[in-house]
């Protein structure tokens, strides 16, 4: 290296500066590169490799490099069919070789820079895959989890096309299986729950509270969720509520006090998917089969936060909130452990111990008779009970008054002190209306009464 020289006029002596650092320079720190490199696209790094002969061994001979890897903006790895596919041309031309399969035609992009990769030794030092809204088959996921050629810790699959999700299912659940070998499976983390365009949503979960999971996940997520619990994290839980046999709270909750479905015909399914992140119950702060919290749980056990990690490919980095030292936890429950107790607008719940909605089935038990009640039996050998209520009897056994009503279809379950602040009664035809989404009306008039008033005036 050259250093510059500067000599000062009738100077007894020479001062020699230190040399400008160049890139080259800069990339040398092993340190600066690795921290750098991830925020560089794929094909940014592979352009800096070709500017020189430096830059190539630079690039491609040090290890961590391409250890994150995001290729959701990479032109080629779209797979770009028009809707209209003039006729069916592509798929005319991917049928001239008959040997061609759909999974092939699917993952083709991807495959090809897979291959490219394996071809500068750099596919296995890829920790963190990024494959959001891209083309990607079971059978490709199937082999980044499972061939040993692939050292992914990190993987994300967040609005992925053409992908088969139940046999993604099916090769979780045979990679986290007892008999599975040692040190195996090498994926830790798999994002797939989460909306492609969530950019940064460090507080889910911990510090927001709501529907976490938009879309409705298959039933057989459940089950995958549970095989894989403590081996591979994901970006939902699952539902811990007493009415699953997963839940530590099983069968400590008496079935009175839980609500099912309409319809369903299993009223305790074994498991399923948290797509509620709620806090502590309004009624005791707590929950049955108790709070998640950050200090508190493994981070295998707990969600995984987006984006995925840039400068680290470890579960650990995945699941620290923005402001872990504020959180004060969450409770993970499906919507039918949250059916008729849950408050859509100011995220609210009441836990089975503090509040039984109307809705809850009644639980069976001894008729109790007083001295009034008459026992009928009819000709046919049927038999019942007519009870005579005093006033006492009727005041002590009426009905419970629900905490949660849908009074708005838009707005959904709320609890009286929502409903206190949305809905009101019109001046005007003495009906109910929400202040959010009937538009045009006012805090006394609805708004075919304040539009009719309107019209009126100007008569």
């Amino acid at each position: 290296m050259l250093s510059a020289v500067h000599i000062t006029p009738n100077a007894s002596h020479v001062e020699y500066l230190d040399p400008v650092p160049t890139l080259l320079d800069l990339l040398s720190n092993h340190l600066i590169l690795v921290q750098t490199a991830p925020y560089l696209s794929a094909s940014t790094r592979l352009n800096l490799a070709s500017a020189s002969h430096d830059f190539r061994g630079l690039v491609l001979h040090t290890p961590g490099v391409f250890r994150h890897l995001d290729l959701t903006h990479t032109r080629a790895a779209q797979l770009d069919i028009a809707p209209v596919d003039r006729g069916g041309e592509t798929w005319r031309n991917a049928q001239l070789d008959e040997n061609v399969t759909e999974d092939e035609f699917y993952s083709g992009p991807l495959r090809g820079i897979f291959s490219r990769l394996s071809h500068h030794n750099l596919l296995a030092d890829v920790q963190t895959l990024i494959l959001d809204t891209l083309p990607v088959t079971s059978e490709l996921c199937h082999e980044l989890i499972l061939d040993p050629s692939y050292n992914i810790r990190l993987l994300s699959l967040r609005g992925s096309k053409h992908l088969n999700e139940r046999q993604l299912c099916r090769t979780l659940q045979y990679a986290c299986r007892p008999t599975r070998p040692e040190n195996t499976p090498r994926l830790k983390a798999l994002y797939i729950f989460g909306a492609p365009d969530m950019a940064h949503a460090p507080d889910d979960w911990h510090n927001r509270k709501g529907r976490m999971i938009c879309r409705a996940p298959l039933d057989e997520w459940a089950a995958t969720l549970v095989d894989c619990r403590g081996l591979i994290a994901f970006d939902a839980l699952p539902c811990n509520g007493p009415r699953h046999i997963s839940s530590p709270a099983y069968g400590k909750v008496p079935a009175s006090h839980l609500v099912t479905a309409p319809g369903s015909r299993d009223s305790h399914p074994q498991w399923a998917v948290a797509t509620h992140a709620v806090p502590g119950c309004a009624g005791c702060g707590a929950a049955p089969e108790g709070v998640t919290t950050h200090a508190g749980t493994p981070s295998s056990l707990l969600p995984l936060l987006a984006p995925p990690p840039l400068l680290s490919s470890s579960v650990k980095a995945a699941t620290v909130p923005c402001s872990a030292s504020t959180s004060s936890g969450f409770v993970a429950r499906c919507a039918d452990c949250l059916r008729d107790r849950y408050c859509n607008s100011c995220n609210k719940w009441w836990c089975e111990e503090c509040y039984i909605p109307p809705t809850a089935p009644a639980s069976p038990g001894p008729v109790n008779l007083s001295a009034a009640d008459v026992i009928i039996v009819s000709p046919e050998g049927d038999a019942w009970v007519q009870q005579h209520e005093d006033e006492e009897h009727r005041t002590s056994h009426a009905k419970s008054k629900g905490r949660i009503i849908k009074s708005c279809w838009e707005c959904g379950n709320n609890c009286h002190d929502c409903i206190e602040q949305t809905q009101r009664f019109c001046r005007g035809c003495c009906g109910g209306y929400c202040i959010t989404h009937n538009e045009g009306s006012t805090a006394h008039f609805c708004d075919w009464c304040s539009s009719r008033g309107r019209f009126l005036r100007h008569l």
